[in-house]
């Protein structure tokens, strides 16, 4: 499936062909962001909503960028290591759509409901909002193969997980954003 993954197929291509030439290489492999959930706050305040591409119970990673950017500065920080590897950063756990719309609503003190987007809506959506065709393509295609289990491909252990919980991403980055 990342073979047809949108952004994601090019992302694994450039770190194969880095990784062919022998350099030292530690390229950080991220699921879904819980920032990217920040982006639909006013649909959240407005309709008690969120809308994405995938199946609402399908449970994947999602982590936060500011785990990502400790997991980053650490790397490049630690002189040690002098191979080629994949670093998986999955955050803390799985959690399917509406898990998170339950989580969002037990901390916004609100109902939230998830809504799943066809995905031809899904790229008419940003084509609309103007993507071009090309990128509004490669988001559909990243999330037909998330939908498909791209992100569930990486075994969850101690060393691949992040702190910051998705409750806790949304009581101090979303709940302000959301609740005036």
């Amino acid at each position: 499936m990342a073979a047809n993954a949108g952004f994601v197929t090019a992302s694994l291509a450039m770190c194969d062909l880095i990784e062919a030439t022998g350099v030292a290489l530690r390229a950080l492999a991220m699921p879904s962001f819980m920032d990217n959930i920040a982006r639909q706050a006013a649909a959240i305040r407005e309709q008690g909503a969120f809308y994405l591409a995938i199946d609402g119970d399908r449970r994947m990673p999602s982590v936060a960028t500011r785990d990502i950017a400790a997991v980053a500065s650490g790397l490049l920080l630690d002189r040690r290591w002098n191979d080629s590897r994949e670093v998986p950063v999955l955050g803390p756990e799985d959690l399917s759509s509406n898990d998170m719309a339950r989580i969002m609503g037990e901390v916004l003190g609100r109902p939230v409901h998830y809504r799943q987007v066809p995905l031809e809506a899904y790229r008419a959506g940003f084509v609309q909002r103007g993507m071009s065709e090309a990128m509004a393509q490669g988001m559909t295609d990243m999330a037909r193969a998330k939908n498909e289990g791209l992100d569930n491909a990486v075994p969850r252990t101690a060393e691949h997980s992040t702190p910051t919980t998705f409750r806790q991403w949304c009581g101090e980055e979303l709940r302000p954003l959301v609740v005036a």
